[in-house]
C-alpha cells in the first residue's frame, strides 16, 4: 500500500498497517525438514530407523489452546529425563472433566475442515518432541464431538485433511488413532458404531492411508463394548483401560484405566497405587506393546485444583496437597531410564544434545 493512500487513510490505519508489516517481517519461516519417521517392523516401533520402545502420557486436551499447548511444549525436557517418549493428543478434545465434561475443544468444523490454529499448535507440538526423539499419537475424533459433524462426507474431509497436512508437512513422527473409542454408546454417526463395524473401520482407514500411506493409522474400540480391535486394513492394533494385549501387532493402550476421579484430579487412595504399577509392569514385559498413563491430573480441564491440564508431574498423588503423576515418571525413569533417543539409559542424566 503506498504511502499516500495510507494518509489518506488516517493515522490509525498507518498505525495498524505498520504494526502488520513489522510483525510479518519477524516472523519466522515454518520449518519443513522431515521429522524422523515412525515405523512398525515385525510387531515393534522404530523412529528414524532406529527400535525404540515407548513410555507414554495420554494429553487429550493438549491442543485446545497456545497457552495448553505451551505447557506441554514445556514439559517435553521433564518427561523424557524420566524416560516417557510418547505422547497422546486429539484434535477434537477428550473428555474435559469436572466441571465440563464437554469443555475440550473441536479442532474441525462442521463440514470437516481442519481448522488452522489446531493444525499449528500440532506442527508445533509434533516437531518439538522430535526434537527430543519422541513420537506423538496423533488422535482424531472422539465420542464427545463426532455429533457435531454435518453428515459422513464431513468426516472423511476431516480424515484427508488431516492426512494430507501430516503428510505435506512432513510429520513422519506420528501415528494416528482415528476413532477413540469407536461403537462407545455416545457416539451418534453411523460410521462410527456397529453393525458391520469392521467394513466401516476400515473404509476411515483406507481415506487415512490414501492421501499418507507412510503414517501408520488404527481405531480404538470401546472396551468391552462388543466392537473387535483388529479390521482389514489396521496398522497400529489400539486397546484402552484393562484389555488384553494380543501377542500379535504392534499394541497401544491409548488410555490407560483411571485412577483419579475428574472431581478430585490426582489424587489417589493408597491401594491404587499397587494396581497401576501392575500396568506398568505388565507393559515392561511386552515388547509388542505401549501403554499411555492417562489421569485425570493431565486431561481434565480446570479441575478442583483450577489449573488443569496438567502435563507436570506435580506431586505424588497421596494428598489434595501433592496432587500429580509424579510416581509414573519416577518409575519409568527407576525401572526403564531416561530417554536418550534412541534408548533409555540408566545411570545420571546428562545434558541434552543441541
Amino acid at each position: 500500500m503506498g504511502l499516500t493512500r495510507l494518509l489518506l487513510l488516517g493515522p490509525a490505519a498507518v498505525f495498524c498497517t505498520l504494526l502488520a508489516t513489522q510483525a510479518e517481517a519477524q516472523q519466522e519461516p515454518r520449518e519443513s525438514a522431515p521429522t524422523k519417521e515412525f515405523e512398525i517392523r515385525d510387531d515393534r516401533p522404530y523412529l528414524g530407523g532406529k527400535p525404540v520402545k515407548l513410555w507414554g502420557l495420554r494429553a487429550g486436551n493438549a491442543l485446545m489452546s497456545r497457552a495448553v499447548t505451551e505447557r506441554h511444549v514445556n514439559a517435553l525436557d521433564t518427561m523424557v529425563a524420566h524416560g516417557i517418549n510418547l505422547i497422546g493428543v486429539y484434535i477434537q478434545g477428550s473428555n474435559g472433566g469436572w466441571p465440563d465434561p464437554e469443555a475440550g475443544k473441536n479442532g474441525f468444523t462442521p463440514e470437516g475442515h481442519l481448522k488452522e490454529d489446531f493444525a499449528q499448535r500440532l506442527e508445533w507440538l509434533v516437531r518439538e518432541a522430535d526434537r527430543r526423539g519422541m513420537v506423538v499419537m496423533v488422535g482424531l475424533f472422539s465420542p464427545r464431538k463426532d455429533q457435531e459433524f454435518r453428515d459422513e462426507a464431513a468426516v472423511k474431509r476431516a480424515v484427508e485433511e488431516t492426512a494430507r497436512f501430516l503428510d505435506e508437512r512432513n510429520l513422519r513422527n506420528v501415528f494416528v488413532d482415528i476413532m477413540h473409542e469407536y461403537n462407545h454408546e455416545r457416539v451418534d454417526m453411523a460410521i462410527f458404531k456397529e453393525p458391520e463395524g469392521a467394513a466401516k473401520k476400515a473404509k476411515l482407514t483406507a481415506w487415512f492411508s490414501a492421501v499418507a500411506p507412510d503414517i501408520e493409522a488404527g481405531i480404538c474400540p470401546t472396551y468391552k463394548s462388543g466392537t473387535a480391535e483388529s479390521y482389514p486394513g489396521m496398522q497400529v492394533r489400539m486397546i484402552q483401560k484393562e484389555a488384553e494385549i494380543a501377542p500379535e501387532g504392534f499394541v497401544v493402550n491409548v488410555e490407560m484405566q483411571r485412577h483419579d476421579p475428574y472431581e478430585n484430579e490426582g489424587k489417589y487412595e493408597a491401594e491404587e497405587f499397587d494396581i497401576m504399577r501392575g500396568y506398568f509392569e505388565q507393559y515392561q514385559t511386552k515388547p509388542n506393546a505401549a501403554l499411555l498413563f492417562h489421569s485425570s491430573y493431565c486431561q481434565g480441564i480446570t479441575g478442583k485444583s483450577g489449573t488443569g491440564p496438567h502435563p507436570e508431574m506435580g506431586g505424588y498423588g497421596k494428598t489434595e496437597d501433592d496432587r500429580g503423576m509424579r510416581f509414573y515418571f519416577e518409575w519409568v525413569r527407576d525401572h526403564v531410564g531416561r530417554y536418550q533417543y534412541p534408548s533409555h539409559v540408566k545411570g545420571e542424566a546428562r545434558p541434552p544434545a543441541r
